[in-house]
């Protein structure tokens, strides 16, 4: 089977899915993966903190697809992916102050200048994602493109609203993930001794 690789989020027919939001547990920690392809980082943070519900939203129909029948086959009844827009369809999937934690492990960098409209972290992302998380919740983000990494730092630093805290210091990266959970990209990264650029934010 051939899974495009990028798909435009931007497309009039994205704008149109028939959202199915996913079953939540009442009182379990939730996490979210946006843009979860197969779903591996979630799958191993499940092996990682069992205790946890955990939701990848992913636009490719068949990488979800994918990613449930994995999930079924190893018993992991914890974890669910959902076909879905990132762009739209985010306050369909979570109610407000639900998200504990919200990921974005390599989000697509849409290289030409013509398709950065593209990328998915936005002040309007920013705003959503703030009212989706519980306070104190958490975003992180891990990316080995540079510019990406800089250009999220720079929204969530210069939110108007104040809305998020670096986990450490303004302008400042992670040093190292704080999970032991990684995606498919990050563990090639790692082999390859590719530099990742990690951001890590706490809602005020």
């Amino acid at each position: 089977m051939r899974i495009r690789q990028h798909v435009n989020p931007l497309k009039a027919n994205f704008f149109q899915i028939a959202v199915e939001p996913p079953d939540l547990p009442a009182g379990v920690p939730l996490e979210v993966e946006l843009g979860s392809a197969e779903a591996h980082f979630l799958m191993a943070r499940a092996a990682e903190d069992p205790a946890r519900f955990y939701v990848g939203v992913e636009i490719r129909r068949d990488l979800v697809a994918l990613a449930n029948a994995t999930c079924e086959r190893q018993g992991l009844k914890q974890v669910r992916s959902v076909f879905a827009n990132i762009s739209v369809d985010l306050p369909r999937l979570f109610p407000a102050g639900r998200v504990s934690r919200f990921f974005l492990n390599f989000p697509d960098p849409w290289w030409k200048t013509r398709q950065h409209k593209r990328r998915v972290m936005s002040p309007e992302l920013v705003v959503e994602l703030s009212g989706l998380l519980a306070e104190g919740g958490e975003i992180y983000l891990a990316t080995d493109v540079f510019d990406i990494a800089l250009d999220s730092m720079a929204v969530l630093e210069y939110d108007s609203s104040r809305r998020f805290a670096n986990r450490r210091e303004p302008w400042t990266f992670l040093p190292e993930s704080p999970f032991a959970a990684r995606s498919r990209r990050e563990r090639q990264c790692e082999v390859a001794d590719v530099r990742i650029w990690r951001l890590g934010y706490r809602r005020i």
